[in-house]
C-alpha cells in the first residue's frame, strides 16, 4: 500500500481514545453542554481539554428492540467516522438517537446539519 493510503486509513478509523467511555464524563456533557435538535436526533456538545473530538452514541429507550437500536449506533457511528476530519476539535459530543431514522443517508443528514448548528463542522 502506498505511504498516501495509509494516511488515509489512519484519518478515518476510530479508536477508543475518541470515544467518551465513563459516566462521569457522559454526565459532564449532558450537564455543561449546549444542546442542539432536530426531528429524529440531538446532541450535546461540550468543550474538553484535549486536541481532539470524542464522542458518545446514545438511543432513547423508545427503541423496540436491540438489532434497530444497534443497527442505528453503528450507521451514526460510521457517519462520524467519515466526516470527522472536517469537525472542529477540542469538543466532546453526545448524539441522542430516536427510533424512524435508522437510514444511513437520512442520518448522515442529520448528523451533519446538527454539527453545523453547533458550529463543529469547518
Amino acid at each position: 500500500m502506498s505511504p498516501g493510503g495509509d494516511m488515509e486509513k489512519e484519518k478515518q478509523d476510530f479508536p477508543k481514545s475518541e470515544k467518551v467511555r465513563k459516566k462521569s464524563e457522559i454526565d459532564r456533557i449532558f450537564r455543561t453542554g449546549a444542546r442542539f435538535s432536530s426531528r429524529g436526533m440531538a446532541l450535546r456538545v461540550a468543550p474538553n481539554s484535549l486536541v481532539r473530538n470524542r464522542v458518545v452514541f446514545i438511543t432513547v429507550r423508545s427503541f423496540d428492540g436491540a438489532v434497530r437500536r444497534n443497527r442505528a449506533k453503528r450507521i451514526a457511528r460510521e457517519v462520524w467516522r467519515l466526516n470527522k476530519a472536517r469537525f472542529r476539535q477540542g469538543f466532546d459530543v453526545a448524539v441522542i438517537l430516536y427510533p424512524g431514522y435508522e437510514d444511513f443517508p437520512v442520518c448522515s443528514a442529520l448528523i451533519l446539519a446538527l454539527l453545523r448548528k453547533a458550529g463543529l463542522v469547518e
